[in-house]
């Protein structure tokens, strides 16, 4: 046997492992020539047998030095030159033995020659003696002399080369795996379609607790256990997300007779194994496929996961999105039955994840309201251990939660407490969070040898193996800032801008929005110690960049911080963090008593008489902007529950508050919005209602040019706006007019 090669590709790995096994097979040496090599033999194994023990269960023994693993992966390779594309080397067809030199002589005379197969007996084509080699017996049954059956051999031999010297696509990849279970099934005996789907579902049940999740996976889903094969992909997907062979199985999922709550869950799957991998489109996409699903099958469950998976997706590029999301999954898991009633661990689980994630969100935004969310997480826990994984996020978002209350001691013994778990889960994406968010905490704690040694840990493993960009990017954010702690601006700006720069390709937002800040704060920082202008102009542009970034319909904390930042210069430990939990109502309506505040500090201070009154006016509309948000969000609750009829009546008492409130054009244009919205787009409406609002009347043919309808379509619409209250008709025939119905 040749030393193993260097080079990574499938066939440069073959090549003289098949010149050395073909050799052996001939000769019946195979076991002896593995046991003279167990050095190579274990390493050509690692890289090539891992795919046959996958399918083979027990049926082949897992040992490198065995010869039968060998023995029947060089049956594979063999098959794998058939014309016809067929599996396996047993019962070819008469027609294949007598096929023209070209199509099926190179396979035949490489696998006769070689001990693998035999020379099939068609007497009434030739007799062969009983001494003659497999090359005589195949010169008689073509008529051809000996140097032609060699030159087959040579043939056989050089597309046997170009076979693995081919790259493997998804396709290939396929046919290889299942060239290898035909040669198991041919050795096990399994003959029926029944008798193989439960040999594999035995198979699954005794890989289960093993290290090989692929053998899992392929014995799952030849069992045809779609739901099963979707769970343990969940599971197993942060640890193969890199293995090329699981894009075959997900190919095979793909072709599996499912029903959509099935279908549903394999969607989550693959949702999780393309956020392991990175791939943002691949991962979207499957969460969104997932929710159609679910909403096919209409299952509260399946709804809440698929809202949790397309949660996580828009967690770190829109935060909003992101949260409506989880406060559906958390609805959907309440309809459920999750928990109340409920002792299944894994819903448990599941709810418990919402109910963190929720709190995380919270927590981006400072809001205190993440304390309960995480209590209620906790009693979760408390009423019987959860999942490893669910024990980890728990203790990682009481990191954060202690972080951001200024409780640094707290935060690091929940977050080793995280990074526990995720050790001991063998979980490395989990690790590699643990280990950014103890170097963000080391920080702050002004420990900053331990704060830089945990960055490096994430970056030396990023180095080795795919992470996700956002982690990389808070790992440059963190040891900038660890720089920037010891007034060393250089090293700061030039992580904070690796890290916009990575933030940037990846299209975080809130991470992008993070990396203007601090690059914003450290050049003024680095201008007011070394008076250098163009820092100044450089935080300039970066406070101006994080404006641009901070979406206006999200957080106003940052953007508010970014506003302050030049004036204050903000310090690391300065109260004015817009990463410190917000006090009372401030988390729920930060714009609107932000004003509130202003205004108040205004009329503190002595005042003419119409600032005063502009002072609280001001307050007036700020209260009343923070009361018609409440009101908003307790109208889509009713809408989306049904409880209309339940709470007409105090929304008709909150109506009246609001009314005296109102103008008379706003009353008209909510009304006209609320009941005409079917007829009249926002621009039409606004055009008929303030022709209305200044002639006071309008005819049909004025209400066809403003609506942009023809006659008849402006008659039919008109008696609508009548029937529904909204017009007066007064006149018949030519002189028929329309007024506003509350007009006098």
């Amino acid at each position: 046997m040749k030393p193993a090669p260097t080079a990574a590709t499938p066939g440069a790995l073959l090549a003289p492992l098949t010149d050395a096994l073909l050799a052996a097979q001939r000769a019946g040496t195979v076991a002896a020539l593995l046991q003279a090599h167990p050095r190579l033999a274990r390493g050509y194994a690692r890289r090539l047998l891992r795919p046959l023990w996958a399918v083979a269960g027990d049926a082949l023994p897992h040992d490198p030095a065995a010869a039968a693993p060998w023995q029947l992966l060089l049956r594979a390779l063999l098959a794998g030159l058939r014309p016809d594309r067929q599996p396996g080397l047993d019962a070819l067809p008469e027609a294949a033995w007598l096929a023209p030199a070209a199509d099926w002589r190179p396979l035949l005379a490489l696998a006769c020659h070689h001990g693998v197969l035999r020379v099939a007996k068609l007497p009434a084509r030739y007799r062969a003696g009983p001494r003659e080699t497999p090359a005589e017996q195949l010169c008689g049954l073509w008529d051809v002399a000996p140097s032609t059956v060699y030159r087959s051999i040579e043939r056989g031999r050089r597309l046997l080369d170009e076979a693995l010297h081919r790259p493997l696509d998804g396709g290939a990849r396929l046919a290889r795996l299942r060239a290898l279970q035909h040669e198991v099934y041919g050795l096990v005996g399994l003959a029926t379609p029944q008798a193989r789907a439960d040999w594999h579902r035995r198979q699954a049940e005794h890989t289960l607790a093993g290290p090989d999740g692929l053998a899992t996976l392929w014995h799952l889903l030849h069992a045809g256990d779609g739901a099963a094969f979707a769970a343990g992909l969940q599971r197993l997907a942060a640890g193969l997300h890199e293995d090329a062979d699981l894009e075959v199985l997900l190919l095979q999922a793909g072709t599996l007779p499912l029903a959509p709550p099935e279908r549903a869950q394999l969607a989550l799957a693959e949702a999780a194994l393309q956020r392991a991998r990175g791939d943002v489109a691949g991962e979207r996409r499957a969460a969104e496929l997932a929710l159609r699903l679910a909403h096919l099958a209409g299952e509260p469950l399946l709804l809440g996961r698929a809202y949790g998976a397309l949660g996580r997706f828009h967690e770190a590029r829109n935060p909003e999105r992101a949260y409506a999301c989880f406060q559906d999954s958390a609805e959907f898991l309440r309809q459920a039955g999750v928990p109340e009633g409920v002792n299944d661990p894994a819903l448990l689980d599941e709810c418990a994840n919402t109910l963190v994630r929720l709190a995380w969100w919270h927590l981006l935004r400072n809001d205190g309201r993440a304390e309960p969310l995480l209590q209620r997480a906790q009693a979760l826990q408390d009423r019987g251990p959860r999942a490893l994984e669910t024990q980890a996020m728990l203790a990682q978002t009481w990191g954060e939660f202690w972080r951001r209350s200024g409780q640094l001691q707290e935060a690091l013994l929940h977050k080793y407490r995280a990074l526990h778990c995720y050790q001991r889960l063998g979980d490395r994406l989990g690790v590699v969070k643990a280990y950014c968010n103890l170097a963000l905490i080391h920080g702050e704690a002004k420990d900053f040898g331990r704060a830089i040694e945990c960055s490096q840990h994430v970056l030396e493993m990023a180095r080795s193996e795919p992470v996700e960009p956002e982690i990389v990017a808070s790992t440059h954010l963190n040891l900038g800032a660890a720089y920037y702690w010891q007034n060393r601006w250089d090293p700061a700006i030039a992580h904070y801008e690796q890290a916009l720069r990575i933030a940037l390709d990846a299209a975080l937002v809130v991470v992008v929005g993070r990396a203007h800040y601090n690059l914003a704060e450290a050049f003024y920082r680095r201008f007011q110690a070394l008076g250098r202008p163009d820092d100044e102009l450089q935080g300039d542009a970066h406070t101006a960049a994080a404006l641009a970034t901070w979406p206006p319909e999200g957080d106003a904390a940052p953007a508010e911080a970014t506003r302050r930042l030049k004036r204050d210069i903000l310090g690391p430990s300065g109260s004015d963090r817009y990463d410190r939990l917000l006090p009372g109502e401030f988390a729920a309506h930060f714009p609107e008593l932000l004003a509130v505040q202003r205004q108040r500090a205004a009329l503190a201070l002595p005042l003419a008489p119409h600032e005063q009154a502009s002072a609280h006016l001001s307050i007036a509309a700020a209260y009343l902007a923070a009361c018609v948000k409440e009101r908003e969000a307790a109208a889509a609750v009713v809408q989306r529950h049904g409880l209309e009829q339940r709470f007409r009546a105090s929304f008709e008492r909150l109506g009246e508050i609001f009314q005296r409130s109102q103008s008379r054009e706003e009353r008209l244009a909510q009304a006209w919005r609320r009941s005409a919205a079917d007829l009249l787009d926002d621009a039409a409406r606004a055009a008929v209602l303030a022709h209305l609002l200044r002639e006071g009347m309008l005819g049909r043919s004025q209400y066809a040019r403003l609506a942009v309808v023809g006659a008849t379509t402006a008659s039919k619409q008109l008696g609508l706006l009548v029937t529904r209250g909204l017009l007066r008709q007064s006149g018949r025939g030519p002189g028929t007019s329309y007024r506003l119905a509350d007009a006098g």
